[in-house]
């Protein structure tokens, strides 16, 4: 990597620190709004709307290990948000849903988040709508071949 290029990704590396960071407090904001942590937020915004889904199924989708999904769970069980129960057929296997009150407000949670996003977008032309949501496709795609070739084992 020449000196420019290495100039280039730190410069990315600390733009994209800065989204982050932004994207995070702005969606923290918006489920302390709705009266949830963000932990508890995204484990609701992870639940299908109907159906259950397998708490291992869960912690992969958050990229959590059991215990810590285990934790989430019980803060949204003891707040009428979500329902456990065993497997009928593998008592091992633990199944999550929303209960109605959960689905309620995981849609006003979803819905102000796009709300939100959609005010963040309506300061860009359309022409640059469509410039950033490939440029970011594209950085995600990149992102994940190289952890898959250098970090993933």
């Amino acid at each position: 990597m020449n000196l420019k290029s290495s100039a280039f990704a730190a410069s990315f590396q600390r733009e994209l620190h800065q989204l982050v960071r932004a994207y995070e407090l702005c969606n923290q904001a918006c489920l302390a709004e709705n009266g949830v942590t963000a932990s508890q937020g995204y484990t609701l915004l992870s639940l299908p709307q109907q159906g259950y889904l397998s708490m291992n199924d869960l912690s992969e989708a958050m990229g959590l290990a059991g215990s810590t999904m285990t934790r989430y769970v019980d803060q949204l069980v003891e707040r009428g948000l979500v329902y456990r129960e065993s497997d009928h057929e593998d008592r091992r296997v633990v199944r999550v849903k929303l209960t109605d009150r959960g689905r309620e407000l995981r849609r006003v949670v979803e819905r102000a988040m796009q709300e939100f996003f959609k005010q963040v977008l309506d300061e860009l032309r359309e022409e640059e709508r469509s410039a950033l949501l490939r440029t970011i496709e594209q950085v995600a795609r990149a992102i994940e071949k190289v952890f898959r070739i250098c970090c993933a084992g």
